[in-house]
């Protein structure tokens, strides 16, 4: 049988229920149940882990370089950022999927200033 807290509510006060009251009594019911709580809980962990990677990332932020060094794909995305193309442009530019894209720019934390080559094996005999 199911309880319709909302006639119950109203029933109480004598009169149509507020926006304020209404959640005031959700709140209440939801307070004991087992997996709505075990749902807050993740959610708070999930918020105070993306706010520990935000303070982080601020932290180290005099540490992130100007100049790196990356595949001829990786400068070729930066170059499109640089062009003010979206993510989607890029991907059908050059033929990838987006989720490539995504994940070279979050890996290599694009657009940079400069991506430069990665020296090869006949560079690195000329030093």
């Amino acid at each position: 049988m199911t309880i319709n807290h909302l006639l119950t509510l109203a029933k109480e006060l004598g009169r149509r229920p507020t926006e304020k009251e209404i959640g005031q009594l959700m709140q209440e019911i939801t307070k004991g149940h087992k997996k709505l709580n075990a749902r807050s809980k993740e959610n708070k962990i999930l918020a105070s882990s993306m706010a520990v990677q935000r303070n982080k990332d601020e932290a180290n932020k005099h540490r992130r370089q100007d100049v790196i060094q990356g595949t001829p794909r990786v400068r070729m995305i930066n170059k499109m950022l640089k062009y003010k193309l979206t993510q989607y442009q890029i991907a059908d530019v050059l033929e990838l999927q987006l989720s490539t894209i995504q994940k070279d720019i979050l890996k290599h934390r694009l657009p940079r200033k400069q991506v430069v080559p990665i020296p090869t094996k006949s560079d690195r005999r000329q030093i």
